[in-house]
């Protein structure tokens, strides 16, 4: 860990930095707070699980779909095979890949509580809408606010204590 002080590396296990001194007990628990939680990680790894193994069985969707379709122009030499048969089974096959993709890409959004977990790190899911006018901004009247410091900058009247030799 660095010293946000004086930038010396300084073991975790340190209370003060061996540079400047500076406390690092309380800049080691900012620093822990802003890493989301063990459950809030696990989810997300579990999320990108889901997600991938959705694309996956829509990917497999897809190349079974385009084998039924190769399938179909060459039907007429799979008739010693029994084509009702391998037909019937390849659109089962489709048909259970889409609605396998379906369920595992829409698992996260469904059944996973971000916000139960880390709320401070939950996905934001919708973004906010951004209004785009060709208007331009209004100039309003502006009033400085007067400073704190406007009239004091008068030298201060002292005494002397110098000595006169």
């Amino acid at each position: 860990m660095f010293c946000p002080n004086c930038g010396k590396e300084n073991q975790a296990e340190q209370k003060f930095c061996r540079s400047c001194g500076l406390k690092l007990d309380a800049v080691l628990q900012v620093v822990a707070d802003q890493f989301p939680s063990e459950e809030y990680a696990a989810m997300q790894r579990r999320k990108r699980i889901f997600e991938r193994l959705g694309l996956g069985a829509l990917s497999i969707a897809g190349l079974i779909g385009l084998m039924l379709l190769l399938f179909t122009v060459g039907l007429y030499k799979l008739i010693v095979l029994g084509p009702e048969v391998l037909f019937g089974l390849s659109i089962v096959a489709v048909i259970f890949f889409l609605l396998l993709s379906v369920v595992l890409i829409g698992y996260p959004k469904l059944f996973m509580r971000f916000e139960k977990a880390d709320p401070q790190l939950a996905p934001l899911d919708e973004s906010p809408s951004i209004q785009t006018t060709g208007k331009l901004l209004e100039d309003r009247f502006f009033e400085p606010v007067p400073s704190v410091t406007d009239d004091t900058t008068d030298l201060l009247l002292t005494k002397d204590t110098r000595h006169r030799s």
